[in-house]
This record gives C-alpha cells, structure tokens and sequence, in this order.
C-alpha cells in the first residue's frame, strides 16, 4: 500500500515512551512504513483473556474503529454474537486478501478449526501458539539445596515432602515452597503437582468427557495435601497475599527453595544471581503417582484462545487495505519482522538461524530480554503465528522449559465458543468460581475442617456446577463436529 491509506485500532501507542535505543526501530512504527498503512490509534484495548471495561465502553459508544483487537471467546455471546450483534464481519469472503493466513490455515486441520464458529466462519485474524506457548510456567527447585540436604529432583508427593521437610528443618528455610496462590486457580498452572492425583482446576478432559476438577476424588487428596504441607510450614506462610515480584524475590534471594515460576521470573532468577557460583536451578517435571510413570498434566494454553487477535469492524470502509495489512503478519517478511524485529539492529543471521544481538540480550537499559524484545516486535502478542518465543532465554532457561511440557493436551479443554442457552447457564460459573476459591483457601489455611468437603461438593452442585458441565461439554461436542 502507497501510505494513503489510514486504519484504526483500539490500541495504546507506547512510542513516545520508549527508551532511547529503540527509538526509530519502535516495532508499531516500523510496521506502518513496512506495510505502507497509516495506523490511528484509539485506544480502550481488550485485555487478552477478558473483555475489558474500557472495550465494553468502546462498543456501548457504537463508534467503532477499522481494527478490534479483542477476545471474542470471552465476550457475552462469544464470536457468533459478536457477528450477529453487528460488531465485526465475517472473513471468509475476504480471503483472497489474506493468502498467508489462509495458506496456514489450510496446512493446519486443529487450527482452522479453533478459530472459527460452529457454523464455520472465520471472525478474527489470530494469535496462533507455538509448542513452547503452550506451558511457560513450572516448578523449579535449587539444585544446590538439594545437593546439601542430598535428595534428588522429586517425582513423587512422599518426595515432595521429604524435600520441602528437609529445606525447612536442615536448612532452616521460611518458605520452603512458594508461589501465587492464584495459580492454583488458572490456566492449570499448579497441575504439574496435582497431576499426581489426576486432577487439576477447573475444567479438563477425562475420557473424553468434560469434568470438573473438585468433584473428582483425586481432588479431596490434592487439598487435603496442601492442608498438611501448609500446616507444618512447608508452603510460603504468606501464600495468599504474595504476588509474583515476591515469589521472584523469594526463590532469587533464597528463602524459597522451591517456586512455581514463569520462564521469564526463572531467567530473572538465575541473572540475579549471576555472582554467586553456587546458585542453580533445576526444573521438576509433572508429579506421579508411582516412580517411574510417565508424567500427564502440567500447566497449558491451548495454542489458540482467542486472545491478542484482531477482527475488522463492521464500520471499516476499507475492507481489502485492512485485510492485506493483517495479513503481513503472516507472510514470511512479516512474520521474522514480527518475531525479531530490525535485521542489522535487533538481531542478525548466525550459521542461518536468526540470533539476538546485546542490545537484546544484554542491554543495560532494558535487561529484561523479554521486555526488549516486545519494544522491536511482537513475537506472541498479536495477530500472528508464534515461530520462535523463547530464544532471548539462556540455554539452560530453556532447558528448564522444555521440562515443564508433558501430556496436558489430552486433557485441555479446547477454545469451543458457547450458544445463547449455554450463556445463560455459564452465568452461574462466576459465582461458583468464586465460592469454590474462597473455600479450598480457607481448607488449605485450615480456616475450615476438611470434614466439610462433601458439603463444599454439595452446595457447588446446588449453585448449578453440574449444569455449567453439561453446558460446556455440550459446547464442546459441537466444536469436534466442527
């Protein structure tokens, strides 16, 4: 395109703020000359796993811009709502201005199938995982505590024990484990320790079939272990208030000797203890039942959810010019711009393979590689296909990742997209959620006795958990008809 043409986006431009190095190589600048689009930017984004209330104020106003990066999956009526409800439009017609995408689509059965509607349609241009998306969180252990107290990595929870018990009593660590305690509620983060009872938080797949992970026997164990850890100050004591800077802190400065850790806090870890010889990090892979199982689930997105995408909105007056600057970031150019950035500033070619340069890996400005890395690209943050997410890690960050990937796909509840009745039902899932989370805590906490946990079962049965399974395993019987 000549540069004429000017599209909006509910985003927020950051390139006034930048730090000095990158200024004239921001990514949403470089982007607008590459593609020869002229972006205005409205802002009210969409948070990428909810609906925002600054996007539900963007569509209340019924001014809408060219380009809505939104969830959709998440919004009331999903996808097909958003289509009916006049928010966007519906893409397939348009394919011949987006060849890259379509080409990738068709290369890709699961794919093409997670981003439409159960009627078929395309609605977004999408967020497209890699393998390594898929689990970015884990536990770690330092290995140069176990090395002191003689133990190996654990596998099993009576390990798990010994472990911790021996970090607290030989080493006289506070928290021997720590982690946000939030995890043990989203994206399946803690499963990598619950895996060993078969369970995990909320929803996943049991033979085929959709449950709820409470309800399943193996779920009273899992608490009931949490229970006991935390009462003999296994667990951080302040569980549930720390956040994720002071479970970095705790486990970077040695008070924790065991985390639940994204890769990024694990890297920030390790750098932050670049001076001391004696620092070493080790990763668990998932816990088992028996010594020498294979291990089965572990923290997990499914490599599309409907975050970070773009739709194009029914008020766009230029359809094509929308479609063909979406679709660069599929193209092979736009997708190594996209992932590194410049070529000869962020990164260069090393025996073939793209590779960073200092000035992402070690600048002194930004030694976050991560946050230097956003600032030339968006390489897992945008409409795109995710092609490399982790080389800024160091090897032995990368290492650790690859240990927190086990079997957790076959039991993931897939991006399916609701029907108006089943919206009406998933209404009650907000409430349960939240009595269902405030009750494990307060059984955890010993606040509550774990005698109670039928009646727990009960009351989340009355308050209509079992219509909420049913509506989803309805949902996601059409997404395999699909």
């Amino acid at each position: 395109m000549d540069g004429s043409v000017t599209l909006s986006i509910n985003a927020t431009y950051e390139g006034d703020s930048v730090p000095e190095w990158v200024k004239g190589h921001y990514f949403w600048d470089l982007i607008q000359e590459k593609t020869g689009v002229k972006l205005e930017f409205v802002g009210s984004p969409s948070k990428p796993q909810e609906t925002s209330e600054e996007f539900s104020l963007l569509l209340a106003s019924g001014d809408y811009p060219d380009l809505m990066q939104a969830n959709w999956i998440t919004f009331t009526g999903g996808p097909q709502a958003a289509l009916d409800d006049g928010y966007i439009i519906a893409l397939d017609e348009y394919s011949q201005y987006f060849p890259s995408l379509s080409k990738i689509l068709a290369e890709n059965e699961q794919w093409n199938k997670d981003v439409r509607t159960d009627n078929g349609q395309l609605y977004n241009f999408p967020l497209l995982g890699s393998q390594e998306t898929t689990a970015g969180t884990g536990w770690v252990l330092r290995q140069d505590y176990l090395d002191k107290v003689g133990l190996a990595v654990p596998e099993t929870i009576d390990e798990w024990t010994a472990v911790l018990t021996a970090f607290k009593d030989q080493l006289n660590l506070g928290s021997p484990m720590t982690f946000e305690s939030r995890w043990l509620f989203l994206e399946y983060a803690t499963a990598g320790l619950s895996s060993a009872y078969g369970v995990c938080y909320p929803f996943y797949l049991q033979d085929g079939k959709t449950v709820f992970g409470p309800q399943q026997p193996g779920y009273k164990e899992w608490v009931t272990t949490l229970t006991d850890w935390y009462s003999k100050g296994l667990l951080d004591k302040d569980l549930f208030s720390v956040d994720k800077n002071t479970v970095q802190s705790k486990f970077a400065s040695g008070e924790a000797g065991a985390a639940l850790q994204q890769v990024r806090n694990v890297q920030n870890c390790i750098q932050a203890n670049a001076d001391n010889p004696e620092y070493k990090v080790v990763a668990a892979h998932s816990t088992v039942a028996q010594k020498g199982d294979v291990p089965q689930m572990a923290h997990h997105n499914n490599s599309y959810n409907g975050g970070c995408s773009v739709s194009i909105s029914t008020q766009c007056k230029n359809i094509e010019a929308a479609c063909r600057f979406l679709d660069y970031f599929y193209s092979d150019e736009g997708a190594l711009f996209c992932t590194y950035g410049e070529q000869g500033f962020a990164w260069d070619y090393v025996d073939g393979v793209p590779t960073f340069n200092d000035l992402i890996l070690n600048n002194p400005e930004t030694p976050d590689a991560q946050g230097a890395r956003y600032f030339v690209g968006q390489f897992q943050n945008g409409p795109i296909r995710v092609i490399d997410s982790n080389s800024h890690y160091m090897p032995e960050v990368r290492e650790i990742q690859a240990v927190f990937q086990a079997n957790m796909k076959d039991y993931a509840y897939p991006t399916v997209t609701n029907n108006s009745d089943e919206i009406d039902t998933m209404k009650k899932w907000a409430d349960i959620d939240t009595y269902c989370r405030e009750t494990i805590t307060a059984f955890i906490l010993g606040n509550k006795p774990l005698t109670e946990w039928d009646s727990f079962i009960s009351t989340a049965e009355s308050m209509g958990i079992n219509d909420v399974v049913a509506a989803k395993e309805a949902a996601y019987q059409r997404y395999l008809a699909r």
